[in-house]
This record gives structure tokens, sequence and C-alpha cells, in this order.
């Protein structure tokens, strides 16, 4: 696995952050093999709501050439909620990849 050479920051909301909070969101931070966009900085925001059981992961990527690439899941687990952000993400990455390729004429 290839070392993660941006920085990663987790906040909780509503709850208390715990040392497997982070770690998950790290490891699945890691798991990104996309080097386009190219990462600068993570921010992950996780969030109980006080009524009811939802649990939300929020995740907001500041990569160069000023992109920025957010998502947000909201589910009755949290681990669910980081996997189905960072899925998201991915995505998101894959689209911009792509739509670059496009506009510059490259395939």
């Amino acid at each position: 696995m290839s070392e993660q050479n941006y920085t990663v920051q987790v906040t909780a909301r509503h709850m208390e952050l715990t040392d497997a909070m982070r770690d998950h969101c790290h490891q699945r931070l890691s798991r990104i093999h996309l080097e386009y966009p190219h990462i600068i900085e993570a921010k992950f925001v996780l969030d109980a709501h006080e009524h009811g059981h939802r649990q939300a992961a929020e995740l907001v990527l500041f990569c160069s050439n000023n992109v920025n690439l957010e998502a947000k899941t909201e589910t009755n687990d949290l681990y669910e909620a980081i996997d189905l952000t960072v899925a998201k993400i991915e995505r998101q990455m894959r689209e911009e990849k792509t739509r670059l390729m496009d506009r510059s004429g490259k395939h």
C-alpha cells in the first residue's frame, strides 16, 4: 500500500472520536489508488444525529488545480457511512479525471 503524502483531519460532532474511528478513516483513504486529482488535504467530519440513530460521514478533499471534492453519507452504521463516502469520492475522482481527459483531448 502506498504511503499517504497528504494531511488527513478527522473531526467528530455529537460523539467522542475514538482511535478506531480515526484509524478506519485513514485506512479507507489509504486504499484510494487514483493519482488524479492529486490530494493535498482530506477532512472527515463524523456526526451522530441527536434525534434518531443516524450516523453521518462527510469527506472533503482539497486537490491540486483548485479541485475540491465533497461527499456525505448517512446510515445507521458509522463505519458503513465512512466506506460509502469514500466510495463516492473515488467515483468523483474518476469523473474528474475523465472530464480533464475529455477537455484536453487525451484518450
